[in-house]
């Protein structure tokens, strides 16, 4: 994704009433592109590894809910999960999981199959295994245990990620310590917004959801390149009955896209009372980014907390709850790797490692991490 100044629109606080954008870049590997700072992530999968940290489980013998390591290259969660459910032939619902990941990189996390079948054989899964086509899953049997995994299960996600294209000035100064004390505003990432390949337009599809336009959703969601737009373009019956056959993980999604933006917005514009921040556009997503640390601890302490409306499906229904996402979140950033970038000649790369809670995004963390580095070391 490429990163420039824009202007960031501010339009009325009222949380049902926030303009949103309708252009539809598409999703791309970050890269940051702003004066004289670059990088770039994701430029191959194992640039981008994420090894999510589930809850405690309870180990079970008598409930035979078997768990299981989903490792993965080339799809998202909801893709691998589809997938699955085809080879076993069990409904997706019987496959539970934390959070979602994205499918650029190689990423690890914990799944739940509940009523598994004595006889099936998840061998099956593995023996379509080729880790050189780029689109890849595999399970490892982990055990048995009391519960079902669900949304939100889990403690938060490790990462270990290659910054390419670095200026040298800048990779240099930062390996000098082997880690790094950040902080940073806990924006939802381009990847909340739309799925790779596709425009960022999921929080427009949630928008509609929330009107109840169901035929500018079921527009949408054609173009959008998710796991349900091939079906959505085959679809002939009415709009709304489309939706009401999707997994009600999948509605609450777009739903949690609408609200993310939404929650973007209006702490950007809380942070804007107090402080100045570069405008930039991700993806069609508009950001504002700090330029100091100081300013960063500043909304912290003023402002530790905003509101986020969670909006599931349960049975059926749209059922609504208000929680507090944090504004900022701290994390080390540890220093495992200087090296002269092979893909981008005459630029360093940088391996990074730090644990992120649940609901951040790594991208963001190293979009603020190297703009405020750049800040810092070229005064």
């Amino acid at each position: 994704m490429t990163i420039e100044n824009h202007a960031l629109r501010i339009g009325n606080i009222s949380m049902n009433n926030i303009e949103l954008s309708t252009s539809s870049f598409k999703y791309s590997p970050d890269t940051f592109i702003n004066k004289d700072v670059q990088y770039c992530l994701k430029k191959v999968p194992t640039d981008f590894l994420v090894e999510e940290v589930p809850k405690f489980y309870k180990p079970s013998i008598e409930k035979q809910i078997w768990h299981f390591q989903l490792r993965k290259e080339g799809m998202t969660t909801s893709e691998a999960i589809t997938n699955i459910a085809n080879i076993l032939a069990i409904p997706e619902s019987h496959i539970g999981y934390a959070g979602l990941k994205d499918e650029d990189g190689v990423t690890s996390q914990r799944i739940s199959i509940r009523s598994l079948s004595q006889d099936v054989d998840i061998s099956a899964i593995n023996a379509r295994l080729d880790m050189t086509s780029g689109k890849w899953l595999a399970l490892h049997e982990v055990g048995c245990f009391e519960e079902n995994i669900k949304i939100g299960q889990l403690v938060g996600n490790s990462f270990r990620i290659v910054i390419r294209n670095l200026d040298k000035l800048i990779a240099h100064a930062l390996a000098k310590q082997s880690s790094h004390n950040h902080a940073f505003i806990n924006y939802y990432d381009t990847q909340r917004f739309g799925v790779p390949g596709g425009p960022s337009t999921t929080h427009l599809i949630g928008q509609a959801f929330h009107h109840g336009e169901w035929e500018k959703a079921l527009s949408l969601i054609c173009q959008s390149a998710s796991p349900e737009a091939q079906a959505a373009q085959k679809w002939w019956g009415k709009p709304a009955h489309f939706f009401h056959q999707l997994d009600p993980r999948r509605l609450s999604f777009y739903y949690a896209s609408y609200g993310s933006y939404q929650w973007n917005h209006l702490v950007a514009q809380e942070f804007l009372r107090h402080h100045e921040g570069l405008q930039v556009m991700r993806s069609s997503i508009p950001y504002i980014l700090p330029n100091t640390y100081s300013d960063v601890m500043a909304f912290a302490a003023a402002t530790p907390w905003y509101p986020f409306t969670r909006v599931e499906i349960v049975n059926g229904e749209k059922a609504e709850k208000q929680s507090l996402r944090p504004t900022i979140v701290h994390t080390y950033i540890k220093i495992i790797d200087l090296s002269e970038d092979h893909e981008f000649p005459d630029r360093s790369s940088l391996t990074v490692e730090f644990f992120l809670p649940s609901g951040c995004y790594a991208t963001m963390a190293i979009c603020q991490f190297i703009y405020l580095a750049n800040a810092h070391f070229t005064v």
